[in-house]
């Protein structure tokens, strides 16, 4: 019987998220200042009644990847090979790939968040760093669509240039959304805001790339 009742409450989540993740996606896409509102107005609230309305901020973000790697299955793409034995557990196989990109992903919304704190001059600590992150990992969800959506694109034949602009709009997104929500919880100017989230975004972008790199020398 827990069994059964352990499938029910799996099939009833499975069957919510058909119904919650696009709802949710497109209140990110369209409204990133709502949302960084709402998420903070949600992280107030006792745990057993936040996100009743979405789905969760981490949890949003695992979806996403998942979608990606979805596509990547529809369109028959193959796992990179790679020799060195980093490279083949974190990228070698399905679960080692979804787990990196989860990761990578995360570490956009990890320096995000402390950025936000060091902004806000606040101390680093479990229940400070919940709220800015969990904005951040909410905000990063589309940029993992259409970022994942556009290379799959590029890499179809006569599409190249499509799934390029697609990128290009994916990360210029990103960015505005980051700006927005920024502004949206502190009032700060547009060009202290945009100049900010840029040089955190870049510096992100360059440290887990070279890490990368370094990890699959």
């Amino acid at each position: 019987m827990r069994l059964l009742r352990s499938l029910e409450e799996f099939l009833y989540e499975l069957v919510g998220w058909l119904v919650f993740y696009p709802r949710t996606f497109w209140r990110i896409l369209w409204h990133p200042g709502a949302i960084a509102r709402y998420t903070r107005l949600e992280l107030a609230q006792e745990r057993d009644r936040q996100f009743t309305e979405t789905i969760s901020p981490v949890l949003m973000l695992v979806l996403s990847v998942i979608l990606v790697h979805a596509m990547e299955l529809a369109l028959h793409r193959s796992l990179p090979s790679y020799t060195s034995p980093v490279g083949r557990l974190l990228l070698g196989s399905e679960e080692g790939l979804l787990l990196t990109r989860s990761a990578a992903f995360c570490v956009f919304a990890l320096g995000a968040a402390l950025n936000t704190q060091r902004q806000n001059r606040e101390a680093v600590t479990r229940d400070t760093l919940r709220e800015p992150f969990s904005i951040q990992a909410f905000l990063v969800c589309p940029f993992v669509v259409l970022l994942g959506a556009g290379e799959q694109l590029a890499r179809v034949a006569g599409a190249h240039l499509a799934g390029t602009v697609l990128m290009v709009a994916a990360t210029v997104w990103y960015i505005a959304a980051r700006v927005i929500a920024y502004r949206a919880l502190t009032h700060a100017g547009w060009l202290v805001s945009t100049a900010m989230v840029l040089a955190w975004f870049v510096t992100t972008a360059l440290v887990l790339v070279l890490a990368l790199w370094l990890l699959l020398l």
